[in-house]
Formats: C-alpha cells, sequence, structure tokens
C-alpha cells in the first residue's frame, strides 16, 4: 500500500488550464507530515477527494491614518484597515477593526461566532470594533484578541467619551483574549485545524501582526510595521515570511516619500525581504490617505510588470478584492460560501436591494468592473440596477436605480440576445470588427460615453419554470494588476451562470411580490382611474428614498436601510388601497367634495386598514399604519377616518404615515387629476417648503429637497400617459 502511495500527490501549485488539480508523482510525505495527520485517511482524501479546503480572504479596508471619502479613492478604497479571513471549516476572523469591519459586519448572518485580532491602538486600526453589528446581538459571540498592553481599551473608549455605550453594556457577548508576542492559539480546539500566532513588529507604541494557518495554507498579516535598514529586522522578517502563501503588509511609503520612525515601510524594502522566501503572492495595503487611486494604479501596473520576469506576484490591495489560498482538490463542489449567500439573499423584500447584492457577488466571481441587471417589462428591457467602479461606488449604487435606460426584446443588442433567446454570451473584445457575436454591441452601462468596453458577459435570468424575465451583463474583467480589460473565462461563466440560476428565483420571487400589489390595486382603479400602476411606483420609490436620505443622516446600518427600504417600498404602494371603498362618483368628481362627500372619502384610511387587517406578509403591518395615517397633519389638523377619530400631530403619528404623506401629496400636485392640471416641479416644491411645520415634519421635507434630483429619475421612469410638467 505505501509503496504504491509514494506514487501519488497532489499539486496544489499547477493546476491545468480548465481548473482541475494535476495528480503527480512527487510521494505522499507532505501530507503525512502534518501535525496529528493520520496517513489512511490523508491518503483517502488525495485518492478520493472528499474535501475542497480553500482559505478566502477578502479586503474590507486598506488605507492607513485616517479614512478617505473621496471619488479619487473610490477604486482602491477608503476604508481603514480590516482583513476578512474564512477557513473552510467555517472559522470567521476579522484582522484589525477600522472602520472597513463596519461595513464588514453589514453582510453577516443573524448569529454566529467571529474572532477579531487587534494589532494595536492606533485610531485607524480600532474605530470600527464599536460598529460591529455582532457586538450589538445578543445571538453572536465575539472573541476579541488584544495585545496585552490594550487590556484597559474597551473601557477607556467609554470613559473618553469615543463612544456612549459602556463595552459590557454592548448586547452580543464578548470574550476577550489578552496576547503577547510568539504566542500559539487554536481557534478550534477540537482538532486544531485553524491556528494563530503573533509576532512583534517596528512600531511606536507597538504591533502585533499575526499568521494564520488553516486548509493547509498559511496567510501573513503585518499590521503596522517599518523594516528599518537593521539587517537583523530584514532577516527577522524574511524568515518570517517562510512557508507563507499569501502576506498582506504595510507599504504605506515609497523611498521617496519614506518617514523614517513613523512606524510605516516602503514597498522597495519588501521586495528586498521577499527576494529569498518561497512566498507566492505579495499584498501592499495602508495607502496613505493623500495617494489617489491615479498613483495606486501606476505602481501596481509596474509591480505587475515585474511579475512577469520573477516567480512573486505583487500587486496594490484594493477594497473589496478577495483572495483564496489552500489545498485544493481534483474535483469541485459546491461552495458554502455561496449556499450562504444565497440563504442571506432571501431575507430581502425588495427588489433593488437583492439586485444589489447579487450584482456585487457577480461582478466579485468575475472580477468585472462593471455590471447591470436587466428586466423585462412588455416588450422592452429597462436597466433595472447598474454597478461601475470606475464612474461611481458601489454605495451609490441605488441612485443609478431609475435611470430610465431600455433596449427592445431581440436579438439586435447583446443584452436583448440573452433575454430573447435565453442563451449566455462571452464576448473577448466588443470593438473588435472581427468577432463572432451573432449581435451588435449598442448596450449602455453607464451614462458616460468615454467609458470603454472592451469583454462582456450576459447571462439570461430565468424564473423556476425556466422563463426569462430579465439578464445580467458584466462587462471589462479586471485581473488584479492587469493594465487593461480581460476576457472572461470559462468558469467564471460557469459560475456566474449558477449564480443568476439560484439568485434569479429569488430576484423573480420580490418582483413576483411586487405584482401582487398591483393585482390588490388594480382593484382600487376600477373605482379610482388614478390609482395607477405607475403612480403605486411613485410613491412607493419617493417614500423608500425619502427614508435613505433620512436614515444615512441618521448614521443608520446600511444593512438595517436595505431591509427597511424594501418592506417600506411595498407598504407605501398599498396606501390608498381603501379607495375600493369608495364610491367612483366621488373619486372622479371634477369640483370640490361637499361636507358629506368628503366624509365618504376619509373612511378609506380605514377601509385600507381593515383590508390588511388579516395579511400575513412581512409587509402588512407598516402597510396598515400607513392606510390609515397617512393623512394625519403634522399640526393634528389631518384625519384618520369619516368622524375625525384618532387625529394625531407631529411625532405622534407614525413616522412611516409621515413619509408616505408627503410623497403623496407631492404626487398629487405634480400628476394630472381630473379636478386640476399637473404642478411643475419647482411649485410643487415650494409649496411643501411652506407647508412644513403645518402638514408635513419639518425633518422629511428637508430630506425630500435631499433627493431632488432623484427625483426627477424616479418621475421619469414612471410617468403618467399625460407627460407631468418638471420645470
Amino acid at each position: 500500500m505505501a509503496a504504491s502511495l509514494k506514487r501519488l500527490a497532489i499539486s496544489p501549485k499547477n493546476p491545468d488550464p480548465g481548473g482541475e488539480f494535476i495528480v503527480k508523482g512527487a510521494g505522499l510525505e507532505s501530507l503525512f507530515a502534518a501535525k496529528d495527520a493520520d496517513p489512511f485517511r490523508q491518503a483517502m482524501r488525495a485518492l478520493n477527494n472528499l474535501e475542497l479546503q480553500i482559505m478566502e480572504i477578502t479586503l474590507h479596508g486598506v488605507r492607513g491614518s485616517i479614512a478617505v471619502a473621496h471619488h479619487k479613492a473610490s477604486q482602491y478604497g477608503g476604508n481603514t484597515a480590516c482583513i476578512e479571513v474564512c477557513t473552510d471549516n467555517g472559522t470567521r476572523i476579522f484582522l484589525d477593526s477600522g472602520t472597513g469591519l463596519r461595513k464588514a459586519g453589514e453582510n453577516l448572518p443573524a448569529q454566529g461566532e467571529v474572532h477579531v485580532f487587534i494589532t494595536h491602538g492606533h485610531a485607524d486600526h480600532i474605530v470600527g470594533l464599536w460598529f460591529f453589528k455582532p457586538l450589538h446581538l445578543p445571538t453572536w459571540t465575539t472573541h476579541l484578541y488584544l495585545p496585552e498592553w490594550l487590556e484597559p481599551l474597551p473601557d477607556y473608549f467609554y470613559q473618553c467619551g469615543f463612544f456612549p455605550v459602556p463595552f459590557n453594556q454592548l448586547k452580543g457577548k464578548v470574550v476577550t483574549h489578552m496576547v503577547r508576542a510568539g504566542q500559539f492559539i487554536s481557534l478550534d480546539p477540537s482538532n486544531s485545524e485553524v491556528t494563530a500566532q503573533s509576532f512583534d513588529t517596528e512600531h511606536p507604541g507597538g504591533n502585533l501582526g499575526w499568521k494564520i494557518a488553516a486548509d493547509n495554507a498559511t496567510l501573513l498579516y503585518s499590521g503596522d510595521c517599518e523594516i528599518t535598514k537593521d539587517p537583523v529586522g530584514h532577516k527577522k522578517m524574511a524568515e518570517l515570511l517562510q512557508g507563507v502563501e499569501l502576506a498582506i503588509v504595510d507599504a504605506q511609503y515609497d523611498r521617496a516619500s519614506y518617514q523614517k520612525g513613523f512606524g510605516h515601510s516602503c514597498w522597495e524594502d519588501w521586495l528586498e525581504v521577499t527576494a529569498g522566501t518561497d512566498l507566492s503572492r505579495l499584498i501592499l495595503t495602508h495607502h496613505d490617505p493623500m495617494t489617489s487611486d491615479t498613483d495606486l494604479a501606476a505602481l501596481d501596473n509596474y509591480l505587475a510588470s515585474l511579475h512577469q520576469i520573477g516567480w512573486l506576484r505583487i500587486q496594490m490591495a484594493r477594497e473589496g478584492t478577495s483572495f483564496t489560498i489552500g489545498q485544493k482538490r481534483l474535483h469541485r463542489r459546491s461552495s458554502d460560501k455561496i449556499d450562504r449567500f444565497l440563504e442571506d439573499l432571501t431575507k430581502y423584500s425588495s427588489e433593488h436591494a437583492v439586485m444589489d447584492k447579487f450584482l456585487l457577488k457577480a461582478r466579485e466571481i468575475a472580477q468585472a468592473e462593471a455590471g447591470s441587471i436587466y428586466l423585462i417589462e412588455g416588450d422592452r428591457l429597462f436597466q433595472a440596477y447598474s454597478h461601475n467602479d470606475a464612474m461611481f461606488v458601489v454605495s451609490d449604487a441605488y441612485l443609478q436605480a431609475y435611470k430610465n435606460k431600455s433596449f427592445p426584446v431581440s436579438r439586435d443588442s447583446i443584452v436583448g440576445y440573452a433575454a430573447s433567446t435565453g442563451r449566455s454570451l462571452n464576448i473577448s473584445d466588443v470593438a473588435d470588427p472581427q468577432t463572432s457575436a451573432p449581435c451588435r454591441f449598442k448596450d449602455v452601462v453607464n451614462d458616460k460615453s468615454d467609458y470603454v468596453i472592451r469583454s462582456v458577459l450576459t447571462l439570461p435570468l430565468k424564473n423556476r419554470l425556466g422563463q426569462v424575465f430579465g439578464a445580467l451583463q458584466l462587462a471589462n474583467r479586471l485581473e488584479p494588476g492587469g493594465k487593461s480589460p480581460s476576457p472572461f473565462s470559462e468558469k467564471q461563466q460557469k459560475d456566474c451562470l449558477a449564480l443568476a440560476g439560484q439568485a434569479g428565483i429569488i430576484l423573480e420571487r420580490c418582483l413576483a411580490e411586487r405584482r401582487n400589489i398591483h393585482a390588490l390595486l388594480r382593484m382600487a382603479a376600477v373605482h379610482d382611474p388614478f390609482e395607477t400602476k405607475s403612480h403605486a411606483n411613485r410613491i412607493g420609490s419617493v417614500t423608500s428614498e425619502i427614508y435613505h436620505f433620512w436614515a444615512l443622516k441618521k448614521g443608520f446600518l446600511s444593512e438595517t436601510i436595505r431591509q427597511e427600504k424594501g418592506r417600506l417600498r411595498l407598504a407605501a404602494m398599498l396606501h390608498d388601497l381603501g379607495k375600493v371603498g369608495v364610491s367612483e362618483a366621488i373619486l372622479q368628481k371634477p369640483g370640490k367634495l361637499s361636507p358629506e362627500e368628503k366624509k365618504l372619502m376619509r373612511i378609506h384610511t380605514a377601509v385600507g386598514e381593515s383590508i390588511l387587517m388579516d395579511d400575513r406578509r412581512e409587509v402588512a403591518s407598516m402597510a396598515r399604519e400607513i392606510a390609515r395615517h397617512h393623512h394625519q397633519q403634522w399640526n393634528g389638523k389631518g384625519y384618520a377616518g369619516a368622524d375625525g377619530e384618532s387625529l394625531l400631530s407631529g411625532l405622534d403619528i407614525p413616522f412611516w404615515a409621515r413619509l408616505v404623506s408627503l410623497a403623496d401629496v407631492f404626487d398629487a400636485l405634480v400628476a394630472p387629476r381630473c379636478y386640476k392640471n399637473p404642478w411643475t416641479f419647482k411649485k410643487a416644491l415650494n409649496f411643501v417648503k411652506d407647508e412644513a411645520g403645518r402638514h408635513f415634519d419639518p425633518e422629511i421635507v428637508e430630506c425630500l429637497f435631499g433627493i431632488e434630483d432623484l427625483l426627477r429619475q424616479i418621475y421619469a421612469r414612471y410617468p403618467e400617459k399625460e407627460p407631468m410638467k418638471q420645470f
């Protein structure tokens, strides 16, 4: 048995062109040398390929010193230090807790366990901790690893006034571990599959770097580290890098900008240190806040050229980028991480939230710079959601959701071809006149005519019955360090198609819920011709975008905004459902209503609440509040029924109803009605401003003006048959 086994081994560094992995004669001694290894079990795993062990590393924060919010830092990222590590057995680790940790925490599931390692106490490495989602949820356990000199940190943060709640009063369970340099920690005590080992680096006040070992691979994260001219320091770092597959290191400076004693290294120093090691990939992070995307890209390209003549791959850290290292296998199985992503996706009721996360995951898989999701409406494909890292940051993608761009569902365009035939298209270069593509490229990814598109991957979106309801289009694959777009690989196409098959079903479910609401509204439309689908979509969209602006001002987490915004959009569409109980003679009367007619009209608020009373959907409780109270006025002179019952004022009016009240009145002003001509946007906005503090919540009025440009896009996207006067 042993003799025959010696002829087989898995080569982790020599994947074949198809993405499978080569078996070569090299002996299994390296497999048997693993700690506590069972030779028979290891051999069976090698021969039968039962598992794929992969460590996934994601960069959530790559800036140093201070976070940067500027368009010149949008491509490489503006958040400060935070690295996420997910091992094959499900262990989740975060290295440092800069501002990137807050964003990373938004996408975590509702419960679990996480390990957070702090390298040192400077603000750019700790400020995100107090905004980390698991610390505020009783369903999470957070293991916090602090250098021994930082033991007072959690209490001092509160005592010095940096956060309003004491650390020990946060809802999440926190287990604190004090660590020292050289300490070895097992994160999986049952079988020691995941370990962490600390090491000290040169940095004012001290710093602990970390080596994470799992899945037969090792990651090194330096934290803040200054490589001095001391040859002893060079030798120490080179020794630490031995056996490391991926290293993420501090390279804030180049030789020209280097400031001795500030505790940060030059990228040139890392080239020298790694020269005698077997390191496979080096990621340079902790970018100076003054360094622009243009400068980082120029250095990225230069480092990529070095890779062409050397064995070490070096690149500048880019926020949102993921890497995988570990033991590979002969045959693949579906990724648990994709399964978890899809499970997480099912909790959203808003198609915009689903499209945003779906598009982000597809772009991650395909390394795409840009992408769009198109949905079929009638005989046209409307661009429903888009990302483009070259033009805007992902967090602003919702602002693009109402762009009124569309194509015929035909074979004349690439996206139309995918939607009309149900087939995928993977085009290496759409500008190549010799391309064999069956259609012409005239698709639009964004507004900028100077944005150059080369490689395009377009996939149909299908429901459970296999019917096409839209298309996913990805543009410009950008490999790390690449100078120009490269073609999407067959594997990327296959993986994105598999993702689209599942995520598309979830998206179609959200669209179906909106269609069900439209069906309910058609009942009201029997009596009231102004209760149209366009009117409902405008009220839902305007209300949810006012809320989005308000919630951002309040500092709400993006995850909270996504969930509430989706529910609100659907609930707001049902605000006038009760008009089904009002006579069409009243609803369609061209003149003013008599006192008795007004009394009958006001019944619709109670009727709407009654219709929704037995509705068990998640959105129903919010919809009931809105239906009942959306005609209440800030000064207490509104109504919530026929006889003036339940009169409320000010903050006693439910928040959701105050939002819809403003959106509904604005829409009534700018839309044509049987009793009035449509107002211009300017006139309607002036009226709303005058009524702040009387009819409307003044804070919500301020938020309406904050989305004025978006407001015009919404009305262009959902017009009435008679054009509205926007100017």
